[in-house]
């Protein structure tokens, strides 16, 4: 199939950034359902960021998007519901080409094995809760910050840490030895990594969160930058834990190209989180982001992972 072909290739290139390179790191077996996973996910988010549609579309669209994962109408009308009210927006054209190739992704998505179809449809329910919750939060309620400590950590789980899951399902349906853990141990170890690898770049983006008058900590008054500044440190030290779990979770791995395409992003994470450390409010919003040298760097040391 071309089509699949392409989508997994260039249309996956176009949206994923950095984490392309951990997907083509992966072994084959893996390679497939993780493509299809996450360009999904990248359509649900790039729907659930739209913020020039009202949040009461984008918060219907969510919730049919999980719909038409098992039910072809709501997929038509969600299909719909996007070309008419959503791709014109899109000023990333890169973003743009992977809603008009939504209807493609769902095909690839209906050829799959079952047990990738379960996965997939398990993994986008808990995403897209979590995209929900965040529309109703700050588009619907408008509210300004996280209620909690548990609202964020939540957050992180429903966005990222069920990724960790999904990718521990898809290594043992892959590669009945794909671990020296325990399957439920090594479940807890990638729920922990996905949530580290959110709030790293929840702690990224604190700026451009603020110009945007939210704030994901949960602080007293998201107005109050020294503040947010110094609960960032508490959230960097918790998301430095998470990430921690990444190694560990990757150094079980008996598959070597398994084990390399896991790490890197817990390598390039640590990294992030060494540069947010040393960062005043004024080089946070030029913005933080680790160079290509350092990539390179972090790239070869997987390698001997």
């Amino acid at each position: 199939m071309q089509d699949k072909t392409d989508l997994g290739k260039k249309v996956l290139k176009g949206v994923s950034r950095s984490f392309y390179l951990s997907i083509r790191l992966l072994p084959r077996l893996m390679r497939e359902p993780i493509s299809l996973g996450y360009l999904l996910a990248r359509a649900s988010d790039t729907i659930a960021d739209t913020e020039q549609v009202p949040a009461s579309l984008r918060e219907a669209c969510l919730v049919k998007f999980t719909l038409a994962l098992k039910d072809k109408k709501e997929r038509a009308e969600l299909l719909k519901m996007i070309s008419d009210s959503f791709i014109s927006y899109q000023t990333n054209e890169k973003e743009q080409r992977l809603l008009k190739r939504l209807g493609d992704v769902f095909l690839w998505y209906d050829m799959t094995s079952t047990w990738a179809w379960d996965a997939i449809a398990v993994v986008l329910e808990h995403i897209c809760k979590g995209q929900l919750h965040d529309i109703q939060h700050f588009g619907v309620e408008k509210k300004h910050k996280m209620d909690s400590a548990q609202a964020l950590t939540l957050y992180c789980y429903q966005v990222a840490g069920c990724v960790g899951e999904f990718w521990t399902e898809v290594g043992y349906e892959s590669y009945h030895r794909f671990s020296t853990i325990e399957k439920d141990a090594l479940n807890e170890l990638g729920r922990r990594y996905g949530m580290g690898l959110q709030l790293v770049n929840i702690l990224r983006d604190i700026p451009e969160d603020y110009a945007n008058e939210r704030c994901y900590l949960p602080v007293l008054d998201h107005t109050d930058k020294e503040e947010i500044m110094r609960n960032s440190r508490e959230w960097r030290e918790k998301a430095r834990e998470y990430v921690t779990s990444g190694f560990e979770y990757s150094a079980s791995l008996k598959q070597k190209r398994a084990r390399i395409a896991t790490v890197l992003p817990a390598m390039l994470a640590e990294k992030t989180l060494d540069l947010l450390d040393h960062a005043d409010w004024e080089l946070l919003e030029k913005g933080v982001k680790i160079d290509r040298k350092t990539v390179r760097s972090c790239l070869w040391k997987a390698l001997r992972f």
